[in-house]
């Protein structure tokens, strides 16, 4: 299952590179594609803060998740 999540981030940066690099409305896509809205990313900026890590490579974490456990 992790794999395929992998899979797929990595097919979204391929489509993103060809186009000239993403954009924060394809990342809020990808986004709202793993189950993740404005609500989880601000719940997301919060916890981060309070751990101590970055709330951009903790959201990315929640997402390769969520993506792992989609259904193909």
């Amino acid at each position: 299952m992790l794999a395929t999540a992998f899979d797929r981030i990595d097919a979204f940066v391929a489509v993103q590179r060809a186009s000239g690099g993403p954009t924060i409305e394809a990342v809020e896509l990808l986004q709202e594609v793993a189950g993740v809205d404005a609500a989880d990313r601000a719940l997301v900026a919060a916890r981060a803060d309070l751990l101590g890590v970055s709330a951009e490579a903790l959201l990315l974490g929640i997402v390769v998740a969520r993506l792992a456990t989609a259904p193909a």
